[in-house]
């Protein structure tokens, strides 16, 4: 396996907010992260990306401890795009996305030809080359998001991490940031709130409730009216339309 954690459980001031939680991840792998607010999405991610050490358990990466393996060798491996990437200091665009190269870089080593080249390719895939000289701060919600998701592009990871990756966009943009994340070729885990969004492109999925997973599997096997109703607590009908499953509250 590429990256895994195996029954992890990790706590905020000594709250569990993740419990006995195992998954694993191989390369090519495409698996959306789903659940209610506050089931421990977003937890599942820091963890396995070094940002939150497991109380129990443990993370992999390639089977070492993934706490143990040297930054720069974690970060040219595993890309992540938070909720929030954006630093409060008017950084242009395309300095934002170089940041993408550190983790290639020696200390004081400036960027090759091949770098500049690989910054520019991220930013055009994510129609942000226009924007290369706008400062970060004068971004909208929608412009910013493409431009982090630049940035994990350049950083040519094999493991790509995703928090809400389509929020703030709109819906071509949404669609469009799915199939170039699936065309990367690399492994991902997207934590994503939009049910259909994620039937559509995740091979595997993943659902989280009160910080355990409550199904694991393809879509027809997660995205169930009973498994649903039980984690979400309102009504729905799942429909199939030319093979591809879509999810519809029932509205009172």
């Amino acid at each position: 396996m590429l990256l895994e954690v195996e029954g992890i459980t990790c706590a905020y001031d000594g709250i569990d907010v993740l419990a006995d939680v195992t998954l694993r991840i191989g390369a090519g792998d495409v698996v959306g992260v789903l659940g209610p607010n506050g089931a421990g999405k977003s937890t599942l991610l820091r963890a396995m990306s070094r940002v939150l050490r497991p109380k129990l358990g443990r993370a992999l990466l390639e089977g070492r401890d993934l706490y143990g393996v040297p930054a720069a060798e974690a970060a040219r491996t595993i890309a992540v795009v938070p909720q929030e990437g954006m630093p409060p200091f008017e950084f242009t665009c395309r300095e934002m996305v170089s940041m993408g190269r550190s983790p290639h870089l020696g200390r004081f080593q400036a960027e090759s030809p091949r770098d500049v080249g690989i910054v520019r390719r991220a930013m055009e895939r994510t129609e942000t080359w226009d924007l290369r000289e706008r400062p970060v701060t004068e971004l909208s919600g929608g412009e910013r998001q493409r431009v982090v998701l630049a940035r994990a592009f350049a950083q040519e990871p094999r493991v790509l991490l995703l928090d809400e990756p389509t929020a703030h966009l709109d819906i071509g943009h949404q669609v469009q940031t799915m199939k170039m994340v699936r065309e990367l070729g690399c492994a991902v885990v997207a934590v994503m709130h939009d049910l259909n969004l994620a039937a559509a492109y995740c091979a595997r999925l993943v659902l989280l409730d009160r910080a355990r997973i409550v199904a694991a599997g393809a879509p027809e096997e997660v995205l169930t009216r009973e498994h649903l109703e039980r984690v979400y607590r309102v009504p729905v009908d799942i429909e199939k339309r030319d093979g591809r499953l879509t999810v519809l509250p029932r509205f009172a």
